[in-house]
């Protein structure tokens, strides 16, 4: 039965071209063992299946290396929005290690989850943040230092833009997971982009033989400026999207 849940992982692996070894896989699985061990303290998933883990979270974070590949994007220097419990930003981290990773949450119980992780996994290059992501939008020291951003079930992609493109260099990339997107949330996010002067590249359907289920990744360039009213404080860009 283990072989077969290993099987599972290293079929994805093989999917996606990532060279791995023994090593590598030790490290989902110390990641899955260490998550299940702190979610009957913190309630942090209701994943708790290894076979479940490795699709819906492990594959489904990697799959952003298929647009990736395909769009040629620059990754050296990526941070993901509301990392949770280190999704997506933590496995691209195990398998591409040579990125500059950060992971930011407002939630200080995930944050000291993250922070164990990466030192259980041992991942160097990586820092955690305990902060709202619009906060860092308007530091100087994040501000527009940023290749890549990710997001993985946080907000509507309205919200999602207006905080992610201050954070990126021009001709950076948004890649942003995401299951199931109305008409309405589409024309919201349209708006959002013209009113950046941002572009829409692909709205991304993950092949069913990684993640069986319907997921899209929705790909966003950056192509000027942000005025440096934006990202909105107080929470306004999650309370109030701009369309």
């Amino acid at each position: 039965m283990f072989d077969i849940k290993i099987e599972k992982l290293s079929k994805g692996l093989d999917f996606l071209s990532i060279d791995y070894d023994h090593n590598l896989i030790s490290k989902f699985i110390l990641y899955y063992e260490f998550l299940n061990k702190e979610n009957k303290k913190f309630n942090l998933t209701s994943i708790t299946d290894f076979n479940d883990f490795i699709s819906l979270h492990v594959l489904d974070s990697l799959s952003l290396l298929l647009p990736i590949q395909k769009y040629n994007i620059n990754y050296q220097n990526i941070l993901d929005i509301g990392s949770g419990n280190g999704f997506p930003g933590a496995p691209f981290k195990v398998c591409i290690p040579k990125a500059n990773m950060i992971l930011v949450d407002s939630v200080k119980k995930k944050v000291n989850f993250m922070q164990k992780l990466i030192q259980l996994l041992n991942l160097n290059g990586i820092e955690i943040i305990n902060n709202r992501v619009e906060n860092l939008g308007n530091n100087k020291d994040y501000r527009k230092t940023q290749n890549l951003i990710l997001a993985r079930a946080v907000a509507k992609l309205s919200t999602l833009i207006e905080i992610a493109l201050p954070l990126l260099q021009i001709g950076g990339y948004c890649i942003f997971h995401k299951s199931n997107l109305s008409q309405s949330e589409f024309e919201s996010m349209n708006k959002t982009l013209r009113y950046f002067d941002a572009q829409l590249i692909e709205i991304y359907k993950v092949p069913n033989e990684l993640v069986p289920r319907n997921h899209n990744l929705v790909i966003i360039k950056k192509n000027s400026e942000i005025d440096f009213e934006y990202p909105r404080n107080n929470n306004k860009p999650f309370r109030k999207p701009l369309f």
